[in-house]
């Protein structure tokens, strides 16, 4: 069985472009080519925007959309994602209220759930 290639930067890019058209002028930009960093720190902060505009569904949509990057990134962009993901979600998680946060929680995919959630937690 043939291994599957991991999407790289450019490819990263060229998808979140494709599937969040909100993103596309963020992401062309010159200063993001071969910048996994600077290219999960654009999808945190529109994330985090969606989240101040209460747009759940949209929301939900993006962190399916972190989770497939994250599944076939390579290991650098995977790197970078678990180092800055559950650090943005402390900021996520101060734009809701307790119930908001809840149903958003309970409703991300499961490689996002196991990133930001605390160790030993079990709903």
């Amino acid at each position: 069985m043939e291994a599957r290639k991991k999407m790289d930067e450019g490819q990263t890019v060229d998808f979140v472009a494709a599937v969040i058209p909100e993103l596309n002028l963020r992401l062309r930009k010159t200063e993001l080519k071969k910048d996994y960093k600077n290219i999960v720190n654009v999808i945190s902060q529109f994330a985090e925007d969606v989240i101040y505009a209460k747009d759940w569904r949209r929301f939900e949509w993006v962190m399916q959309v972190v989770a497939y990057v994250l599944e076939r990134g390579t290991s650098e962009l995977q790197i970078v994602i678990n180092g800055l993901l559950p650090k943005t979600f402390s900021r996520f998680k101060k734009a809701c209220n307790t119930i908001e946060w809840s149903h958003l929680e309970a409703r991300l995919p499961l490689s996002i759930q196991q990133l930001i959630l605390p160790e030993g937690r079990n709903d």
